[in-house]
């Protein structure tokens, strides 16, 4: 190579080097989302179809990561390693009573009492002594996970039965998809049952219903939000607002073509549960724009606060919620 060749490329170098800095910052911001295994359909539905959002890939890029419970979740948060991801409303209290930094940006279902919406449920034995709440006494619970939004219905409904928590009735973690066996092995007396496993066991029988979430508080709230942390949402509005705009719209197209929609969510594999069954299964309700109902948040605080005494001090649900990067 001769000298006048050096020193083309050696000029070249640094047109190179800038250029390359240039693709690295037009890259739209990556979304490590964390995200769990029931009730997430809409959210599902964005990596299944991505035809559907127009900013993925575009304005961001989307990841999703499995997680089995919300602590996790939020560790993994903690330690830098998601931007945002799914929770009960329930537990983004605990997180924000505990110092975390995020907020909820958007609701994925409800909780809802009427004909057209699922409700978790709580089922017994279909031939078991069980026949009311108060029959629970001496009985074991099993729920998701301690201070989760299904240890909170089964307490609220045993508070109402004028059952003690803890002392009447043994509450039990379990995973959702043990939770029929566990009740039909008479492991625990109570079991709680959300879809796709809730309709996989009344398949097989041999289970009752006997209250549902929704009776246990007594009014139609928040089950699912999604989260993203503040400084994300501070140093990335415009990715977020384009993920909620894809969001939106995928929440609106799943509304509209739920059958269509649980076909390709069951084909990419996010629900195992065996199609035909899954296409049965009654939905939650989900408000097609991904508004958040900050009353019922509300009232769950309060509860969680003054009569289950899981908060050290009340909780700001206004200032927990920030739907201002929803599209309007």
């Amino acid at each position: 190579m001769n000298r006048r060749s050096v020193l083309v490329i050696a000029s070249l170098a640094p047109l190179l080097a800038w250029t390359l800095v240039g693709v690295a910052a037009a890259e739209p911001a990556l979304i490590r989302l964390g995200h769990g295994f029931a009730a997430e359909e809409q959210v599902w539905l964005m990596p299944a179809r991505p035809d559907l959002t127009p900013g993925q890939g575009t304005k961001y890029r989307l990841k999703l990561i499995p997680f089995q419970g919300n602590p996790e979740r939020f560790q993994a948060y903690l330690a830098g390693e998601l931007e945002g991801g799914t929770a009960p409303g329930l537990a983004v209290i605990f997180a924000r009573a505990q110092g975390v930094d995020i907020k909820i940006v958007a609701g994925i279902c409800q909780e809802a009492d009427g004909k057209d919406w699922f409700t978790t449920i709580y089922m017994v034995k279909d031939d078991g002594p069980v026949k009311s709440l108060k029959d629970l006494k001496g009985g074991t619970a099993g729920v998701l996970g301690f201070k989760t939004a299904t240890d909170l219905w089964a307490r609220a409904a045993l508070l109402n039965a004028g059952l003690a928590p803890d002392k009447d009735v043994k509450v039990v973690p379990i995973a959702f998809p043990a939770m029929g066996a566990a009740v039909r092995s008479d492991k625990v007396t109570l079991g709680t049952f959300v879809e796709p496993f809730y309709s996989a066991e009344v398949a097989k029988g041999g289970l009752r219903p006997l209250f549902t979430a929704v009776k246990a508080v007594g009014y139609d709230h928040e089950l699912l939000d999604v989260w993203f942390g503040e400084k994300f949402l501070k140093a990335q509005p415009d990715a977020v607002r384009a993920f909620l705009a894809d969001y939106v719209a995928v929440t609106r197209y799943y509304v509209a073509n739920r059958e269509q929609a649980k076909r390709d969510i069951h084909k990419a594999g996010y629900v195992r549960t065996p199609l035909e069954i899954y296409l049965k299964n009654a939905d939650w309700k989900r408000d097609p724009g991904g508004r958040v109902d900050i009353a019922s948040l509300r009232k769950l605080a309060v509860f969680m606060f003054e009569k289950l005494a899981w908060l050290e001090k009340p909780v700001n649900v206004d200032e927990m919620v920030d739907q201002t990067h929803l599209p309007r």
